[in-house]
């Protein structure tokens, strides 16, 4: 199995840092400087927006759809343009080699390739969300925008629960949304916005403002760490610059985060 990380931008986040983590304060924005500089960009918070390409004999599995084309939602919001279609085929793949995407939540961030509003953007995979997740953002834009014109093609495969896929195992890991899943590969844990920033893998307990159930998402840090310390693979978050161990520390990775990484396998 390879796990290919995937950068499809990189941008600084609209807010500061330490409003939009409660608790945030001088021991970890200088741990976060010393561990994870590719997170810092001068007194802000950077962030990356990883896809993550999972191919094994069992096929060619897609996991979050990153930003999104210019003029899409969140490329509007950041400021910046993905490149998700470029990176796929700089490492061989197209859009019709894909057969599932997998979605860790339906934030606008995570779905911008994965329609153009009217068709499905790869045609022959099954789109795997969980059903607490679609539940909670059936009425909402990026539903509509985004969602809708896959589950009215067919292509939306709805899970309840711990499911195995094409050699992994998608684990709901809820908090940050009602039905947030983490994808388990034997390479990596790819953890959507579990955590959203690299300090909480040193501080769990650190909050983010826009996790719906702030208690909810402490437990799955938690389980998802320990998980990491069981199988002895790091935890490749959407947003941190690096994938990180249970003992949060960054793995070595070819960037320094200032700019959007090249593909590289994990």
């Amino acid at each position: 199995m390879d796990v290919t990380v995937l950068c499809d931008a990189v941008a600084v986040f609209p807010e500061g840092v330490s409003g939009a983590l409660p608790g945030w304060g001088v021991e970890e924005a200088a741990w976060t400087g010393r561990v994870m500089p590719g997170n810092v960009r001068g007194e802000g918070w950077l962030l990356h927006f990883h896809s993550y390409l999972v191919v094994s004999d069992a096929g060619v599995v897609l996991v979050d759809a990153g930003v999104g084309p210019a003029g899409g939602e969140a490329a509007e919001w950041l400021g910046v343009v993905g490149r998700l279609p470029r990176l796929m085929g700089q490492v061989g793949v197209e859009a019709a080699d894909v057969d599932a995407v997998v979605l860790t939540h339906v934030h606008l961030d995570h779905v911008g390739w994965v329609s153009d509003g009217v068709e499905p953007a790869f045609p022959q995979a099954e789109y795997v969300v969980q059903r607490a997740e679609l539940e909670h953002v059936r009425d909402g834009a990026t539903y509509s925008h985004r969602i809708r014109p896959i589950e009215e093609a067919g292509q939306l495969r709805v899970v309840d629960g711990e499911v195995a896929l094409r050699g992994m195992r998608l684990l709901p890991t809820p908090g940050h949304t009602p039905g947030h899943q983490s994808v388990v590969t034997e390479r990596a844990i790819l953890g959507g916005d579990v955590l959203v920033h690299p300090a909480q893998a040193r501080w769990p307990e650190l909050t983010y403002v826009y996790e719906r159930d702030p208690a909810v998402a402490v437990t799955s840090r938690h389980e998802l760490l320990a998980l990491a310390a069981t199988t002895g693979v790091p935890i490749a978050a959407a947003h941190p610059h690096a994938p990180l161990t249970a003992n949060a520390s960054a793995v070595t990775v070819p960037t320094d985060g200032a700019d959007a990484c090249p593909p590289y396998k994990l």
